[in-house]
């Protein structure tokens, strides 16, 4: 998308020539000539300049180590930007200059040494491997080895020396100003330095989190931007990109959320309306009946011009696209024409024909594309979108709707990404999915380490676009990089059968941990610890090309970090703990991987101290892993260190908030700590924890809090502070929202519901409860003191008059009369038609029944109660102590009668006029059916002078 330059408004922040270098737009004309190539992608030119040679720096030392970095300039007068411009503009150009190598293509015949001056390239024997080797080797980042066949890391590690993500060894003692690192003045450096730290941590091995600056300058540039800024849809998608890297390993986090709201901001920003909506149509050539199709309705503000009639990628270069060629489905949708067709005041989005949609911009196809994947209904991989069909069904129509109106090279090759992945689960489209993965493998010739591939032709030079056509978007579409789209593919073969493909794919990318699990698949677990031994010990060389030289004897020279993943596969391969040890030992502790294994193999044994310990490590070096945090956490719980497992919770439900197992956890966390620690530390934020945030800053966290002892009710509620069981109630409450199902949850939030006198929320969990175990376990599903003490709160209620802040009457919903209506349907809706022999249900509703004055409901009661209880329990005939009780109920009822029968119901006639019979029947009944053995107990003379008296 070609963006004008940005309004005067947007210039007190950024200039017209820093937010051209952000859009790739044409720079005014008073910028350098620097600038200017920069923005027209030509790095083959800026990175050669004499300005860029005087900042490039390259040495060797007596050791033979390579030193690689940037000399900064003196910085400037304060009325002059050029220097610092034309070092962004450096910056960008190197940057730029290794996506197009890894990402994004064409082929960039620009030797990284071309870049340094000739004394520095020519005194020791530079070749382009060993710079490349150093480069990944400083490119290495909390613990996690950068790809160790990325081509031309020179120009990574440079732009990130440039933009102060990664110190030059090279800069000015402290305390000297110089023009960039960290002495930037330029408010777009902000921009720069979070697309450069989101394609370096897209080249490690596992996502790991930025320096938390970075994002948060981010965001404050963008809330400073105004509105009509061209670079602030640019940051938002950026940000939303970010987002969802970290949210990689666990696609429930609250990451993904944030990624969502950012895509829809950064429509907004952009002017872009859309909308995800159905319309008739037909999706098979033999269909007949017309269905509901989904399909995405979008238009761009600030494209006005209508579609115009041309071939597809007429105008524009974008990738071949396959067709399906199926005999059965269409190549797309075939919506059914409006009836009546929109007149050109309509300009709702409902008026647009799907067939027939305006044009939207090449950024714009990129916002859909992020939403796309972030406003999915279930959070999912992205490899492996195809194992949800509603999710393969939305993403396909916001495909659907980008390549009908191809504009860009790299936003098209990223739908094209998106449909393979959709169409992987489908036996009509999985083969089309395939080789259309293959040609975008193909068409990045120079990001990828191996050949073009002899099933899918190389795409044609009069074809390709130019680098800046397809490094326009780049920075707005979470594009992976050429060595991870191979492993997709060869993951793809691997799930079609086609092993052999799949192994040599492994092989030739030197992914040893996946070639090992190939050899698994194959049942041959034998051949890939063969491979990883013969690596270790030298005795397999790696590739030719980039690994010369880097093996010797018996050591491996590969890098201390990828041999220390080596050895962890190893581990796992073998199920032998003393390879994690080795591979910690050789990374000179900075394998969180190796500590996660040896984790998760003390959890195993029990050795809970050791476990906590390894997990600590492996988490302080990357905290991306939620399964890790909760490990800890039931660990800290194991040796009742209450305050470790909440804060391991704590980030366990930061990560991935779909976690109800994390919360409940959390919940217990917060009961025991306030068994033990007596009332909230002073530190505790109260507002916080009334809202269920913790002090980690979580919202909730919940543990399976088991049942106390009735007659430990009262001591308990003394001594449990309330703002933790108020944390706790809030922890739950987050449990049962993602764990709806289960039973237990539902009971632990019940039980700290009373607790904290949440009484609604409690007969609300109370009759969840019943209707999932009423069927297999009847009346014991029924926690009948919970049931009575909701009786409770409703009848002993005074009701007094309170008003609100608007002085109208106020109801408390967890007493009197606005708790009655949901106790009322409890009973009468969820136990008793499901539930109908339990005594003291009846009872309970006998209660609640009297106290609104419905006295026949409530003598209907008592007398359920005594029919489904005494009536029908035979042991009262035989058993003594059964028989007095039952005495006992029957004058109970008797009283009942007595008393409420003469009563006026609620029509104004009498509850029951014939009163005494009844209760004459009744007791004859009784006294009839334990005379035999009975006869002679006081209780049975004291019955008989009852019925007398009823005559």
């Amino acid at each position: 998308m070609a963006v004008a330059p940005p309004t005067p408004s947007s210039s007190t922040l950024v200039s017209a020539t820093e937010a051209a270098l952000v859009t790739l737009a044409p720079p005014p004309e008073s910028a350098s000539q620097l600038i200017k190539d920069t923005c027209l992608a030509h790095p083959d030119k800026v990175l050669t300049t004499a300005f860029a040679r005087s900042v490039f720096k390259l040495a060797k030392d007596a050791t033979g180590t390579t030193t690689i970095g940037v000399a900064f300039p003196p910085a400037p007068a304060s009325t002059d930007a050029s220097t610092e411009l034309d070092l962004l503009a450096l910056g960008v150009s190197a940057l730029h200059a290794y996506a197009q190598v890894n990402w994004t293509g064409p082929t960039l015949p620009l030797d990284p040494l071309a870049l340094f001056g000739d004394e520095e390239r020519d005194g020791a024997g530079w070749n382009e491997t060993q710079l490349n080797d150093s480069a990944i080797d400083n490119l290495a980042y909390c613990g996690e080895p950068a790809y160790h066949l990325a081509k031309k890391s020179t120009f990574l590690l440079l732009a990130l020396q440039i933009f102060g993500l990664v110190p030059s060894p090279f800069a000015t003692d402290a305390g000297v100003r110089t023009v960039g690192g960290n002495d930037w003045t330029l408010e777009s450096i902000k921009v720069w330095r979070l697309r450069a730290g989101i394609m370096w941590i897209k080249v490690l091995d596992e996502p790991v989190p930025l320096p938390p600056t970075i994002p948060a300058d981010a965001v404050e540039l963008r809330n400073r931007l105004p509105s009509d800024s061209p670079i602030r849809p640019h940051l938002s998608l950026s940000l939303s990109i970010l987002a969802t890297i970290l949210s990689r390993t666990s696609p429930h986090s609250s990451a993904q959320k944030e990624a969502s709201n950012l895509a829809r901001e950064a429509a907004k920003e952009v002017g872009l309306e859309w909308s995800l909506t159905g319309r008739m149509g037909k999706r098979t050539k033999w269909q007949i009946d017309e269905k509901t199709q989904l399909v995405v309705l979008a238009r761009d503000r600030s494209e006005q011009k209508p579609k115009e009639e041309k071939k597809e990628g007429d105008g524009y270069k974008v990738p071949e696209v396959f067709a399906l060629n199926d005999d059965t489905l269409l190549e797309s949708t075939a919506f059914t024409e409006q009836a009546t067709p929109s007149t050109s005041e309509d300009t709702s989005l409902e008026s647009l024909d799907p067939s027939d949609q305006p044009t939207v911009s090449a950024f714009s196809q990129s916002v859909l594309l992020s939403l796309s994947i972030a406003t999915l209904p279930h959070p999912t991989s992205l490899l492996h979108l195809h194992a949800d069909v509603l999710s393969t069904s939305q993403v396909s129509a916001f495909v659907a709707r980008v390549l009908a109106d191809p504009k860009n090279w790299s936003v098209t090759s990223m739908a094209l990404l998106l449909r393979c992945r959709g169409e992987a689960g489908r036996s009509r489209t999985v083969e089309r999915g395939v080789l259309q993965m293959q040609a975008l493998v193909d068409q990045l010739k120079d990001g990828s380490p191996t050949e073009v591939s002899a099933i899918s032709s190389a795409v044609k030079e009069e074809d390709m676009a130019e680098a800046r056509d397809r490094l326009e978007c780049f920075h707005a579409l979470n594009i992976p990089p050429a060595w991870e789209m191979e492993r997709e593919l060869a993951t793809r073969y691997l799930s079609l059968g086609i092993s052999k493909s799949a192994l040599e794919i492994f092989e030739r990318l030197e992914m040893w941990e996946e070639v090992a699990k190939c050899w698994v698949s194959l049942e041959r677990p034998e051949k890939g610890v063969a491979v990883i031994k013969d690596l270790l010990s030298g005795g397999r060389a790696e590739s030719d090309l980039v690994m010369d030289g880097r093996k010797g004897g018996n050591v491996f020279r590969g890098g201390e970090k990828r041999e220390a993943k080596l050895w962890c596969t190893l581990g796992e391969l073998e199920n032998d703990p003393k390879h994690y040890e080795k591979a910690w030992e050789v990374s000179k502790g900075t394998s969180s991987r190796a500590q996660r294994s040896l984790g998760a193999v003390y959890w195993k044994t029990n050795d809970w101290d050791k476990a906590t310990i390894a997990l600590r490590l492996a988490l302080k070096i990357n905290p991306l892993f939620p399964r890790t945090w909760f490990v800890l956490g039931c660990c800290e719980m194991r040796v009742q260190n209450w305050a470790g497992a909440q804060e391991a919770f704590g980030r366990c439900v930061g990560l991935e908030e779909e976690d109800a197992e994390s919360w409940s956890n959390l919940a217990s966390c917060h009961l025991r700590r306030g068994e033990i620690e007596g009332d909230v530390d002073e530190e505790e934020d109260e507002e916080k924890i009334e809202e269920g945030v913790d002090s980690t800053g979580v919202v909730g966290a919940t543990s399976a809090k088991e049942k106390e002892d009735k007659d430990g009710d009262e001591a308990a509620v003394e001594r449990l502070p309330f703002s933790r069981k108020r944390a706790a109630y809030h922890c739950l409450r987050q449990a049962i929202k993602y764990s709806y199902e289960s039973w237990r949850m539902w009971f632990n939030y019940m039980v700290v519901a009373v607790d904290v006198g949440e009484l609604s929320e409690a007969c609300r969990a109370l009759g969840r409860i019943v209707e999932m175990r009423a069927t297999k376990d009847g009346e014991s599903a029924i926690d009948l003191e919970v049931l009575e003490r909701l009786v409770d709160a409703v009848t002993r209620d005074q009701g007094g008059d309170e008003e609100d802040e608007q002085g109208k009457p106020y109801i408390d919903p967890n007493v009197g009369k606005g708790l009655a209506p949901r106790v009322e349907d409890l009973i009468t809706k969820t136990i008793v038609p499901r539930i109908s022999n339990s005594p003291r249900v009846f009872l309970a509703h006998a209660r609640l029944l009297f106290w609104s004055a419905d006295y026949a409901g409530a003598l209907d009661a008592h007398l359920k109660a005594y029919r489904v209880g005494v009536a029908t329990d035979a042991t009262v005939e035989h058993d003594k102590q059964k028989f007095k009780d039952a005495a006992e109920r029957v004058e109970e009822v008797v009283g009942m009668l007595e008393n409420l029968g003469p009563k006026d119901g609620k029509d104004g006639k009498e509850v029951a006029p014939d009163w005494k019979y009844q209760a004459r029947s009744l007791v004859r009944t009784f006294l009839g059916r334990t005379k035999e053995s009975f006869e002679d107990e006081p209780e049975f003379e004291k019955l008989k002078e009852l019925v007398a008296e009823l005559r």
